[in-house]
């Protein structure tokens, strides 16, 4: 993926404003690319649908001062700052401990390691490992862009590789086995522009999914519950037989 080292600087803290307002600030900072997932604002249609990540969270008291400071501001996809919230392990001090690397002191791209064939992303580190999990970084949207990202990477080799060959050789039929084994790469690629970038399924873990369809239930069995409870309004008003009215005379006697 493209995770790239963030330049923090302390000298360019806005001398007015607070956070919200220094959005686009933060934006080309980050190369308009979410720290943690990587994923170019692009593909969610823009910098209004992108977030402001407080890396340690101005939810827990002792970050409250760090609240409008452009050190601790960065930028994140909605998806992994939902997964984020104001989760905060420990401090960075070590990749062997679970926590949240500094994307202004760590580059992303040295901590993970992607599958060229599965594209799953794996963590190099205690702290990446970490990442991965919390983040799921694993989630199909992200593995979809990593695909098409492998599948670019590999269509441009091959089309320099043919580029050369053409100089090198006059073997006809290899170049044309060449070229369609191009051409089908991009008629793959080309499939990418009317596909979704993901579904709602596609961003949420497996325990969300679980816990949903098992509320679902219970809220299912109550309401079954509730209802057989109840007494329909045709049984309460139907009026007694014949014979249940000569029962209740006597008994009254």
């Amino acid at each position: 993926m493209r995770w790239k080292l963030i330049p923090k600087d302390k000298s360019k803290q806005p001398a007015s404003g607070e956070y919200s307002d220094w959005k686009q600030i933060i934006a080309d900072e980050c190369f308009n690319q979410c720290v943690y997932c990587s994923i170019h604002e692009e593909q969610f249609g823009g910098i209004d649908h992108y977030h402001i990540d407080h890396y340690r969270p101005k939810s827990i008291p002792r970050f409250e001062s760090l609240r409008n400071d452009i050190m601790n501001l960065f930028y994140a996809c909605p998806i992994c700052n939902r997964f984020k919230q104001d989760d905060w392990p420990g401090e960075p001090t070590s990749l062997d401990i679970a926590s949240y690397p500094n994307p202004s002191q760590t580059d992303y791209a040295s901590i993970f390691e992607v599958n060229d064939t599965s594209y799953l992303l794996s963590g190099k580190y205690v702290a990446s490992t970490y990442l991965v999990e919390r983040l799921y970084l694993n989630r199909p949207q992200l593995v979809y862009e990593r695909r098409e990202a492998i599948l670019k990477s590999k269509e441009a080799a091959l089309t320099s590789e043919i580029n050369d060959l053409v100089q090198k050789t006059d073997d006809v039929e290899s170049l044309k086995r060449a070229y369609a084994l191009a051409n089908k790469i991009r008629q793959h690629l080309a499939k990418r522009e009317d596909i979704r970038p993901y579904t709602l399924l596609e961003i949420r873990k497996p325990e969300e999914l679980k816990l949903k369809n098992r509320k679902a239930k219970i809220s299912k069995t109550k309401k079954k519950k509730a209802k057989k409870s109840k007494v329909s309004p045709a049984k309460a008003k139907r009026p007694l037989s014949k014979s249940k009215k000569i029962k209740t005379r006597k008994s009254r006697k």
